[in-house]
């Protein structure tokens, strides 16, 4: 009787199990992804998961990129899913002003006032931009500040701390590896030099 009833059970936990992985889904709030690298300027798109919202318990939203080396210039998003273009939805989810901060290791956009991401599927933030001449890309902490659900939904914490990418180090110059290969020459000249005197 025993083995029956641990039988029977085991559907139910695959179907929960199941279910729980399709909500994970969602489980985190906004997503901060890189869509594209040209030449020297890193573009992401904001992505708001369903009951995402922005500045409802605070004045302001921020987006957080640090770790980042060499950034001169930082903008704003370009573009939106949000229908029609144009209105209000769409000019509130594009009014973010962007600063580059700690002589360019950090990127902070800042949005006044609230803002939504509340609709049952993904909506998106297009062309929020860095740009860094000469960086190559590799991993950048990623934060927000000022996201939640909305208060009928229990205003809920959405922030998120996650690794992006972005650009982070410097490419050497064709120099600095000319200079690295004479050095390790050099080096190895020395050394030898020496084995022969003794």
């Amino acid at each position: 009787m025993t083995f029956l009833a641990t039988k029977s059970r085991r559907p139910v936990r695959m179907l929960a199990a199941a279910a729980a992985l399709v909500l994970a889904g969602h489980a985190q709030a906004v997503e901060f992804t890189l869509s594209s690298v040209t030449a020297d300027t890193w573009t992401y798109t904001l992505t708001y998961n369903p009951l995402d919202n922005y500045a409802i318990t605070t004045d302001t939203a921020t987006l957080t990129l640090s770790g980042l080396q060499g950034v001169t210039a930082a903008s704003g998003p370009s573009s939106t899913d949000y229908d029609p273009a144009g209105g209000f939805l769409d000019l509130v989810n594009l009014d973010w002003t962007a600063q580059v901060l700690g002589g360019g290791t950090e990127v902070v956009w800042t949005h006044v006032g609230s803002g939504t991401g509340n609709f049952g599927e993904d909506k998106h933030v297009f062309g929020f931009t860095v740009t860094a001449p000469g960086a190559s890309t590799g991993l950048a902490s990623f934060t927000t500040t000022g996201f939640s659900t909305d208060i009928s939904n229990g205003a809920v914490d959405r922030d998120i701390s996650i690794q992006v990418e972005g650009p982070v180090g410097a490419v050497p110059e064709p120099e600095i590896y000319a200079l690295m290969i004479g050095g390790l020459g050099a080096l190895g000249w020395i050394g030898r030099r020496r084995r022969k005197s003794r």
